[in-house]
């Protein structure tokens, strides 16, 4: 198939407008350009994906509906990437109405799809995680939401260890714990586990001054 150069140069140049938030963009046009290049067989779920993510959290109007529409329009049942994408859509409520059950249901099945990359089921699990700590479409279970931030560490997503920490700083989920807390030790060892995540490291700093 014959491919117009020019016509993925005008996608790029878009593409750039979008993430600058450049308000000559229109959304409505580069929405169709995409569809196109899909159809086309032109771009990858990942690039797909970072795309509807990029509409989802513009400020240009109509580009978070067009986020949503873009990911219901492609078959996001065909790679995590896209569901992931959709989910956190639906959870958020971020450009349409929030579907909190679908979204924790998409979470936990891209958690548990051995074909999918390590770290994007660690999102997953984060994700999940961040819906049982704030009771987002299930009951606030925070034995779940503890198990799930570890689980999501092991899976590489290494962010997951600020919340955690929190956890056992005794910042959310006291009441409700059987654990002693706050445990600064154990907190100071879970924000390790974020590497050079930069929240965890100004936790580690701020607990080790509180002790001196």
């Amino acid at each position: 198939m014959s491919v117009d150069p020019g016509w993925f140069g005008q996608i790029e140049r878009e593409w750039k407008m979008l993430r600058r938030g450049d308000p000559s963009l229109n959304p409505e046009k580069f929405f169709r350009h995409v569809l196109s290049a899909n159809k086309a067989g032109f771009l990858s779920a990942e690039s797909l994906a970072a795309i509807a993510s990029g509409l989802l959290t513009s400020p240009l109007h109509g580009a978070p509906l067009l986020g949503r529409r873009l990911l219901e329009r492609v078959g996001i049942n065909r790679h995590p990437t896209l569901r992931l994408a959709l989910a956190v859509s639906l959870v958020t409520a971020t450009g349409g109405d929030a579907d909190f059950e679908t979204g924790n249901a998409i979470f936990e099945d891209v958690m548990k799809d051995d074909s999918a990359d390590g770290r994007l089921r660690g999102l997953a699990a984060a994700a999940l995680a961040d819906s049982a700590r704030l009771g987002r479409g299930m009951p606030v279970d925070v034995k779940k939401a503890v198990t799930l931030y570890d689980r999501a560490i092991e899976l590489g997503h290494k962010a997951a260890a600020h919340n955690l920490g929190l956890y056992w700083e005794g910042m959310w989920g006291a009441e409700s714990s059987n654990e002693a807390l706050p445990n600064s030790a154990r907190a100071i060892q879970t924000y390790k586990r974020g590497g050079s995540d930069a929240r965890c490291q100004l936790r580690i700093s701020n607990l080790l001054e509180a002790v001196q």
